[in-house]
């Protein structure tokens, strides 16, 4: 049995670093010119409700609020703020000659020619890798967070898209 908890965990931190990353989204950073590549990843955060405090009604989820009254809304419910922040990875493929193989990652891939974004890639690479629809009513799109990094050998520029899931 888990302990119980006497006051809010990692969800008061979460909101104040979400809010923060809303508010001050780091700078589109473009590929230097000799990477043709570009990948983006999803960030995937869910909280998970404890016992003592699971919810007791689902959040109805309103398109014409803004990102910053959704997040404020969802973290002010007393489940979330007790609950246990989660993060997805996947584990990779392992193949012969893939220098990736079986490592653990955040969802994501190569943008291809039909993605008009970078969050547009992270989106379909979440839903082609793990069948994770991000576009349903019941995720928050806090925003692109670029990281800035190249990968070795003119490898790929990543793009973080941080998904909240209800």
């Amino acid at each position: 049995m888990e302990p119980k908890s006497a006051a809010p965990g990692l969800s008061h931190h979460l909101h104040g670093v979400l809010t923060e990353l809303h508010r001050q989204p780091y700078p589109y950073v473009p590929n230097p010119p000799t990477c043709k590549k570009r990948a983006s990843v999803a960030l995937i955060i869910r909280v998970r409700p404890t016992y003592d405090h699971w919810p007791s009604t689902n959040l109805a989820n309103n398109a014409s609020q803004s990102v910053q009254q959704r997040l404020d809304g969802f973290f002010a419910q007393p489940w979330v703020q007790y609950g246990e922040p989660e993060v997805l990875f996947i584990k990779r493929a392992s193949r012969v000659g893939d220098r990736w193989t079986g490592h653990v990652a955040l969802p994501g891939g190569k943008r291809d020619p039909e993605d008009v974004d970078d969050k547009a890639a992270a989106i379909r690479e979440a839903s082609e890798e793990i069948g994770l629809d991000l576009t349903t009513e019941d995720t928050i799109s806090v925003g692109i967070s670029l990281s800035g990094w190249s990968l070795p050998a003119g490898g790929p520029n990543r793009t973080n898209v941080i998904h909240l899931r209800r």
